[in-house]
């Protein structure tokens, strides 16, 4: 059996999964459609998808102004690399069924804690909603979102294992999911601020515009 974290990637082409199976990290082999691999399946898209936030937002870092004349400057680059990382985390912890004996550290109840905290101490940046916001923007913005709903359902995924799992995995997830719809809206304030992008918000039950118009040429 493999120590949790550590990875072996001699051969890539091995044929053991050709049957429809694959294998944990404890060794036991399981269907690829188990709720256990599609949860791994959700995280590693996630993972991906922080990749095209990295490459779309290339170093950018932001200023951010927050009440009672406090500042924050995030930068996005370190930002995203960190929450890459902690997706492979999540799936070394999530691959390794838990025992009663158990050896290895697992996920911690402090990354959920700190984005948690971190969320409160953004938040007051923004105004308050009075309606759901579209996911329209400049393509961070847009990728935020994106981020956003595969995370969601990355954790709706690891709500569906059936065997016990680290319930920081399932918290963390929720967390992450807020933090990257908060992310998002400033990202897009940031662009207010730059060229007075427009944030769409829902209109619930209205005739809308669909922009198609017909002439005779």
């Amino acid at each position: 059996m493999s120590e949790r974290g550590k990875v072996h990637l001699n051969m890539i082409v091995t044929k053991t999964g050709d049957q429809g199976e694959t294998f944990l990290n404890d060794g036991s082999r399981v269907p690829k459609t188990s709720p256990r691999i599609k949860a791994l399946s959700q995280i590693e898209q996630v993972a991906v998808k922080l990749g095209y936030f990295l490459d779309a937002c290339d170093l950018d870092v932001l200023h951010l102004p927050l009440p009672e004349g406090m500042t924050c400057q995030i930068n996005l680059t370190q930002l995203a690399n960190s929450f890459q990382q902690e997706m492979y985390d999540l799936g070394s912890d999530i691959s390794t069924p838990i025992t009663e004996e158990e050896t290895n550290p697992r996920f911690p109840t402090e990354k959920v804690e700190e984005l948690t905290a971190l969320i409160a101490d953004l938040t007051p940046a923004l105004e308050p909603l009075d309606s759901f916001i579209l996911p329209q923007g400049s393509l961070p913005v847009v990728i935020s979102h994106d981020i956003r709903t595969t995370v969601r359902q990355a954790e709706i995924q690891v709500w569906e294992i059936e065997e016990a799992v680290n319930p920081a995995v399932p918290q963390y997830l929720n967390r992450l999911s807020d933090f990257w719809f908060v992310l998002g809206r400033i990202l897009h304030f940031d662009d207010q601020q730059s060229d007075e992008a427009e944030i769409k918000k829902w209109e619930p039950n209205q005739k809308h515009t669909r922009g198609i118009q017909f002439q005779k040429s």
